[in-house]
């Protein structure tokens, strides 16, 4: 739906996966013989990784509780319910990957680019606003180093943006499009190319599972060990927006048997057990991941975005990324989910939550990380600021507890609004200072 961004999601995928894809194939894949089939694993005991564990950070200030069988968030600090409403904040410019070469890619910490002033009082603008969270990308191509760690000076940048955010009293939400190479896609190539690739590849097979556990531990560890104010750590988002490649091995495959991480085997000649595949694992991975990163930030909320599946409303025809999100929902142990619906596009609200398979979901919170404007599809930005407004409100009907808009300032993706934009006409409506309560006109 965001137009740039698929495109730039696009890039990393393709500058990261450097193997050659397979054809679709009819042979029968035969099981790594280091994956017995067996009943479901238990992700609450994950694969241990090899990295020292540092004493354990302070506990983190938002958190969620079940009150009348709801969930909902609340700062751990007051006691109080907590609303998330904040802003996507997004850098986009050309980067230099860490071989050298370039590429176009979410640039806010890059060594070179980040700006701690334009942060700072950003982030102020923000606060004094009445927004409470920012959304913010982890670029792949450059959050690493040529040793295989991570880059010193983005972590600094990282870290420093943390405070700024403590000063503001911001929760952040790091998400990401794919992990860094590096050390980590060494470990994800074992399994790549042939009987998994692209998305595929990081989460259905054991390479994958290991490669993105490995990361997100590394990642929250390093944070910990630099002394960051992680209790100022919203969530950490596994995946910006979760989806398969059905055009891609194993799901393009039309006969043959495939292990997956969970430890069991299926038919790719049949549908049906393909879609057990994906749900199976969706589930497996999302916990897997989670476990993982809770063994060295225990108190840390993790969560996962999507956008909308392509049916039961017939949607995104002739797109080959497949969505599931409803197992993630209803199955998974991941604190709240991240919804992305957009106005103006082919399906109304109702329709997108019939998608998403929310079903009436109240006992885990569910957040619409991204919601925003084309400019196309609007007739002003008047229009646009009126319609998500709107747009805000219906959805607290359906369980709605929390709203990122897309975005705060980002001139770089010109066919959206941005909330700045003509003297702030959407910031002017959406902004808490302005509308304390979300989920009225």
């Amino acid at each position: 739906m965001k137009t740039l961004r698929q495109f730039v999601g696009f890039i990393f995928v393709l500058s990261l996966i450097s193997c050659n894809l397979p054809q679709i194939s009819s042979e029968t894949i035969t099981p790594p013989a280091a994956l017995p089939v067996t009943d479901l694993p238990q992700p609450s005991s994950p694969t241990k990784i090899n990295s020292p564990t540092p004493s354990l950070p302070p506990e983190h200030h938002i958190a969620i509780r079940v009150v009348n069988r709801v969930g909902e968030f609340y700062n751990r600090e007051t006691g109080e319910k907590f609303i998330p409403r904040g802003m996507n904040y997004i850098r986009l410019g050309p980067q230099k990957k860490v071989d050298g070469s370039s590429t176009f890619g979410h640039s806010l910490f890059d060594p070179g680019s980040y700006n701690s002033l334009r942060v700072s009082a950003d982030l102020a603008k923000m606060h004094s606003d009445g927004y409470n969270v920012v959304r913010v990308f982890l670029s792949p191509d450059t959050m690493g180093s040529m040793s295989g760690d991570f880059s010193s000076v983005y972590i600094e940048n990282i870290v420093e943006f943390l405070k700024f955010a403590e000063s503001n009293q911001m929760y952040v939400m790091f998400t990401l499009d794919w992990i860094p190479g590096g050390k980590y896609g060494e470990i994800l190539s074992a399994d790549c190319c042939k009987t998994f690739a692209l998305m595929n590849a990081n989460f259905l097979p054991p390479a994958g599972l290991r490669a993105n556990k490995a990361f997100f531990r590394d990642f929250a560890s390093e944070l910990i060990k630099q002394g960051a104010p992680t209790e100022y750590i919203w969530s950490y988002e596994l995946r910006n927006e979760m989806f398969y490649d059905m055009d891609q091995p194993p799901l393009s495959f039309l006969s043959g048997k495939v292990a997956t991480a969970n430890g069991k085997t299926y038919d790719m000649s049949s549908a049906d057990d393909k879609m057990k595949m994906i749900e199976e694992n969706n589930v497996f991975w999302l916990d897997s991941v989670r476990a993982a990163i809770l063994e060295v930030d225990p108190t840390v909320l993790v969560s996962v975005g999507f956008f909308h599946p392509q049916l039961p409303n017939r949607s995104r025809v002739g797109d080959p990324r497949f969505v599931v999100s409803e197992p993630a929902i209803w199955r998974s142990q991941v604190d709240f989910v991240d919804l992305h619906a957009y106005p103006g596009f082919e399906l109304n609200l109702k329709q997108h939550v019939e998608n998403f398979g929310i079903n009436g979901m109240e006992a885990k919170p569910i957040v619409m990380g991204e919601f925003g404007g084309e400019i196309s599809r609007f007739s002003s930005i008047q229009d646009a600021a009126s319609k998500l407004v709107n747009w805000q409100v219906e959805s607290c009907t359906y369980g709605f507890d929390g709203w990122i808009f897309w975005t705060w300032d980002l001139t770089e993706q010109p066919d959206f609004f941005n909330a700045l934009m003509k003297d702030g006409a959407i910031n002017g409506v959406l902004a808490p200072i302005v509308r304390p309560d979300s989920c009225s006109r």
